[in-house]
């Protein structure tokens, strides 16, 4: 077992967000423009597989990714407590027992009511509530897009609400907080850039979309802490 973790789990839990993370990105940019000439140059069929695939499908690849993420960290926490003479009195504690009890959202108290209590309450901070706050931002992202859309039609190209929701989900919190603004920023360059190279004045969101995941995947975290926004995390 210590085998497995040290050589399968443990890189994947070091890697496997990054990875997976620029590899949505880059299919989902193939999809983006697959009718550009370099594409089909990188790809020479591209209708084989990245014509086919839809945001939606992505979309729910990601959330599955995560909720796999989440689970195989939380069997991992476990594994490292129980293996340590002092971390395992933490999986047998009824959070009850503790003053953080007070903390939690009325209702929520009877999840943690049992003899797991503590570690349920530990992996659900820790791992399981990013994916819930990242869906809250993701949602309400793809709300204002639609709305968005709905008054700027010029601004969007078929799928682009969808992408932008997919991408949010992507960089999940507490990098959408960089992403968020990078987007409008991305907009500017991306806008100057197909002026001075195609002599085009507008620019539709799909690749400021792409550009603002790309970078905060890339440097998110480094930006956070630049930023001093590092308590938002969850």
């Amino acid at each position: 077992m210590n085998l497995v973790f040290n050589y399968l789990i443990n890189p994947f839990l070091i890697w496997g967000t990054s990875f997976f993370g620029l590899t949505v990105i880059f299919i989902a940019a193939l999809k983006r423009f697959y009718d550009f000439k370099f594409i089909s140059k990188i790809i020479p069929t591209p209708n084989c597989w990245v014509r086919g695939l839809s945001y939606k499908f992505l979309i729910w690849l990601v959330l599955g990714f995560k909720v796999l993420y989440a689970s195989i960290e939380t069997f991992s926490q476990y594994y490292i407590w129980s293996n340590n003479g002092f971390t395992k009195l933490f999986l047998d504690q009824n959070i009850i027992d503790f003053d953080i009890v007070k903390d939690l959202p009325r209702g929520m108290t009877w999840i943690f009511d049992n003899r797991f209590g503590y570690f349920l309450f530990y992996s659900w901070g820790r791992f399981w509530m990013e994916i819930a706050v990242s869906l809250v931002a993701a949602l309400a992202f793809y709300l204002f897009l639609r709305f968005l859309k709905k008054h700027k039609e010029r601004f969007f190209e078929e799928g682009e609400v969808e992408l932008g929701f997919l991408l949010a989900l992507v960089v999940g919190w507490s990098n959408f907080i960089i992403f968020l603004p990078l987007v409008f920023l991305s907009v500017v360059l991306v806008s100057i850039f197909r002026t001075l190279a195609f002599k085009e004045a507008h620019t539709t969101l799909g690749a400021p979309f792409l550009l603002a995941a790309l970078i905060v995947l890339l440097f998110g975290k480094y930006i956070v802490d630049i930023l001093g926004l590092t308590m938002l995390r969850v």
